[in-house]
């Protein structure tokens, strides 16, 4: 729903059941072989408890924070998907409190160490407080935009907060924190007092946790796009209607990187989706910059957005095609350019993807560096969860020796600090930025 003023909201709604293919994780009441020590006792008695198989305690003692449904031997009491459950290891020793699924792969997501914690909305609220503290203190109290929360790097498990200007963005991946769901809207709206808060659970993942795809508008008035400022370049977003919550800003610290080395340059940004790198090389005094995207609504918006930042005055041309299909034809016509963009969407979304990833990376990277003049440069980068940054370095490195090109690496990212990342969970650690200088 657009529009409209929205009232008091409910409490959180009841727990939605998981619907995966998975078997439900049945509740045992028999004591385990290896016993229960008197340990077991220091749980809350008022949760349901879950132990876990000998030896399935280290990653989550090395800091990882998820169980899988394979590490559980024992379930006592009767919890349901998003349930708060109290998790020992084999021996009774309590680990912490964290929601439950019954049918996920993802069995257990841990939201404190402290077993003695009570986990309502001052709980939820004080997460936010500690999310929004570390955005302010990195980009300052008036930035316009950034990612308020970042799922379990923010202690927030499948939660992803999402701001431009006085609109936030929510989306909960998890079963547990889509029951709680109000009360994260209420902390929100008294802690930055947003004009609207919009919900954007349409995407894929909340399948993995039972969830029904959703969007619309939780609090306050949202009558369209919003705009907003970054470094001089204006962007018009739709948080509601556009891709994932409205813009990647995740890579707002690399297409800052681009900018510094645009003067001057002829630029290619393919995958452009709103114009984000072509732009920010426009601002930076770029000689002309081609778009390409496969999307006609995206280069539109592109087009909108530069004319809004006034910089009509670039050069700037506009192309709608398939960008892995259309990087091979530019290079055997014999196209040039002084710095080549290559920022597709996720190749691969899961491990099984993997290899045609990579082979989708390779053929763009291959094209990408024909496309270049002798010493120009590169800027390549990933977004899959599943591919590592070596996995990257090598693709790239492979690519670079069918193009018959060598590589000088200028400048190596990831995603900026509003995506913190959980060094003991990998999968918070999905973007991958490397540029290069080419030459032949």
């Amino acid at each position: 729903m657009q529009g409209g003023t929205v009232g008091q909201r409910p409490v959180p709604p009841n727990v939605r059941r998981g619907t995966g293919a998975r078997p439900k994780i049945e509740p045992r009441r028999e004591t385990p072989r290896w016993g229960v020590s008197t340990v077991y006792a220091s749980l809350p008695l008022s949760l349901p408890r879950l132990t876990l198989a000998p030896g399935k305690d280290r990653p989550l003692r090395s800091g990882y924070p998820w169980v899988f449904a394979g590490q559980i031997a024992r379930v006592d009491g009767s919890p349901k998907t998003g349930d708060v459950v109290a998790l020992a290891d084999a021996h009774g020793e309590p680990l912490g409190l964290g929601f439950f699924h019954e049918t996920s792969l993802v069995a257990f997501r841990l939201l404190t160490r402290d077993i003695a914690a009570t986990i309502d909305a001052a709980f939820f609220r004080r997460r936010l407080e500690r999310a929004l503290a570390l955005r302010q203190r990195y980009f300052g109290l008036d930035a316009s935009h950034y990612r308020l929360a970042y799922a379990e790097a923010d202690g927030l498990p499948g939660t992803i907060i999402d701001r431009y200007g006085d609109v936030l963005t929510v989306s909960t991946h998890s079963a547990g924190m889509d029951a709680r769901q109000g009360w994260m809207v209420d902390a929100l709206v008294d802690l930055v007092q947003p004009r609207a808060v919009v919900e954007r659970n349409d995407g894929a993942l909340r399948k993995k946790d039972g969830l029904e795809e959703r969007a619309g508008l939780l609090y306050g008035l949202y009558d369209g796009p919003i705009r907003f400022d970054e470094h001089g370049v204006t962007y018009e977003v739709d948080v509601l209607g556009g891709l994932k919550t409205g813009f990647f800003l995740d890579q707002r610290l690399n297409r800052w990187e681009v900018r510094k080395w645009a003067s001057g340059q002829r630029v290619l940004d393919v995958f452009c989706a709103d114009g984000g790198f072509g732009l920010h090389a426009a601002a930076g005094g770029a000689a002309a910059v081609h778009f390409l995207d496969s999307s006609q609504a995206a280069l539109d918006r592109a087009r909108a957005n530069a004319s809004a930042s006034g910089l009509d005055g670039v050069p700037m041309t506009f192309e709608r095609a398939d960008a892995v299909v259309r990087l091979g034809q530019m290079a055997k016509e014999g196209q040039r350019h002084d710095l080549v963009v290559l920022d597709p969407p996720a190749f691969a979304r899961s491990k099984k993807h993997r290899d045609t990833a990579l082979r989708a990376y390779q053929r763009i990277n291959i094209s990408g560096m024909q496309l270049l003049e002798d010493g120009g440069l590169l800027a390549t980068a990933s977004c899959s969860g599943a591919i590592t940054p070596q996995d990257f370095r090598d693709v790239v490195a492979y690519s670079a020796h069918r193009a018959g090109v060598r590589l000088t690496l200028l400048h190596e990212a990831g995603h900026a600090p509003d995506h913190p990342v959980l060094e003991a969970m990998p999968e918070t650690r999905y973007l991958k930025f490397l540029l290069f200088r080419v030459e032949r």
